[in-house]
């Protein structure tokens, strides 16, 4: 298959947004009998068909993942101060996010597209002209890994965290299991975790163990220790991480504090989005969402980091710090990061040294391995601030390893998502989390569906904020 920039000619049926699933009115229409429309079984008729849908699926997941998905839980913690000229991102920080916000309806938009598009290639493998059983199965386990990660955040974006009920049968997202447009039920947080880790046992029997740009067997690995960390199952996403890390995909870079690199892929990515350089001077980027409320030039940086998270990061200088800035413009004093100022850069999403984080946690946690994470908070810190000054002691306790991964997560992580998802996971165990101010489980920490989805069948969150 091409590169994942690769020029597709994609046909408009396989393209339908998801977010027009609640629209009866379409759903009554019949084609018209002439003109350009073009039905699936006609699109879709040899392998090479179905490698291009599954490569147009990589394609508008580039486009959910190029900060779009990532922002919307930065913004709700406590990292970042009051979004500067955006409305939509205002409503998400004052937890008060309606049927009508763009910036959540448009990532949850694309990345139903991804799972559709997904769906449409599982949908056909036994209907296209060659393709031998064993790329067939390599296509459709890339398919499940997408469908997998797509469902994974959304449950987490807008369902409460897993722990919210005992038995997690609270409302969790709806599951596309084919390419129907129709309406649906909301499944519970159970039967979406479920689901996410049943496409991903599909997606490690049957990957490439190392891939360059598409999903490998690691790549499931790394998700499936995410999941299983969000679920509580420490002892499996520690066996988890270990098997990624110790498989030579990825490896920590001691020289370099920001991973959003280019046009050099970082060896910390384990599954990653690519900016794909045709030519000098011509790139197709997919770093938008990040670079475009991020960039540190001028006075109107939307995304600027808190009083409380400038406080903590710089507290103790080093390299690290140096990606966080203070600005003064007309008097008002504000924080930016430069980490997201590259012009082009790739997007790892699951990477080294995330899984070394949570890894980390997990054994302090589970009471096993603790020279080892010992040793791996140690090297970043290392990094972080350009020496052993702040490393943790040999005899460090299993509390102090869990702060310490902690700690570090939510500066090594910033802005990616990780400290909301970690903040609601640790109070679903029942820890007393406060974020600015409210409840780790209020209404609010949830972001509200798009009026499409309203039904009968689909009940929306509560309103209200916290």
């Amino acid at each position: 298959m091409k590169k994942l920039a690769a020029k597709l000619t994609l046909l408009p049926i396989l393209f339908i947004a998801v977010a027009t699933v609640s629209c009866e009115g379409l759903l009554e229409q019949e084609p018209p009998d002439t003109g350009d429309n073009i039905l699936p079984e006609d699109a879709v008729r040899t392998f090479r068909d179905l490698e291009q849908v599954l490569i147009s699926a990589y394609d508008v997941l580039a486009n959910t993942y190029n900060g779009s998905v990532q922002n919307l839980p930065s913004v709700i913690i406590d990292d970042l101060d009051r979004p500067f000229n955006q409305d939509n991102y205002n409503e998400i920080w004052l937890r008060s996010t309606n049927i009508f916000n763009g910036a959540v309806g448009g990532a949850f938009g694309n990345a139903y597209i991804a799972i559709l598009r997904a769906n449409t290639v599982m949908q056909n493998l036994d209907n296209v002209e060659g393709g031998e059983p064993s790329e067939k199965l390599r296509v459709e386990a890339e398919a499940r890994f997408i469908r997998a990660l797509c469902h994974f955040d959304l449950v987490r974006l807008f369902a409460q965290p897993w722990g919210f009920t005992p038995d997690n049968s609270h409302p969790g997202v709806a599951l596309r299991t084919t390419t129907d447009v129709e309406n649906a039920p909301r499944n519970t947080v159970a039967e979406v975790y479920n689901f996410v880790l049943s496409d991903l046992e599909f997606a490690k029997q049957h990957l490439p163990d190392i891939t360059d740009v598409y999903a490998s067997r690691q790549a499931a690995l790394g998700l499936e220790a995410l999941v299983r960390f969000q679920r509580h199952e420490y002892d499996l996403a520690y066996s988890l991480c270990n098997e990624v890390l110790n498989s030579g995909a990825a490896s920590f870079d001691p020289n370099n504090v920001n991973m959003f690199s280019f046009p050099q892929v970082s060896s910390e990515a384990v599954f990653y989005i690519y900016s794909f350089e045709f030519e000098p001077g011509n790139v197709d980027s997919r770093n938008g969402a990040f670079r475009g409320n991020y960039l540190s030039e001028g006075a109107n940086v939307t995304l600027r980091m808190s009083q409380e998270f400038w406080d903590e990061v710089t507290s103790t200088g080093g390299p690290r710090a140096d990606l966080f800035e203070e600005r003064v413009v007309d008097e008002n004093v504000f924080y930016v990061t430069n980490k997201f100022d590259a012009e082009f850069f790739h997007i790892p999403v699951i990477s080294y040294t995330q899984l070394m984080l949570v890894r980390a946690e997990c054994a302090g946690v589970i009471g096993t391995g603790l020279s080892e994470a010992i040793e791996d908070i140690n090297r970043i810190r290392e990094r972080a601030y350009g020496g052993i000054i702040n490393n943790l002691s040999n005899s460090a306790t299993a509390q102090q390893v869990i702060e310490a991964a902690r700690f570090e997560s939510r500066f090594e992580m910033a802005f990616t998502g990780q400290r909301f998802h970690d903040l609601k996971r640790r109070g679903a165990q029942g820890e007393d989390i406060i974020v600015r101010g409210a409840p780790w489980d209020c209404p609010g920490m949830v972001l509200q569906f798009p009026a499409t989805e309203e039904t009968d069948l689909f009940p929306l969150n509560p309103s209200g904020g916290c």
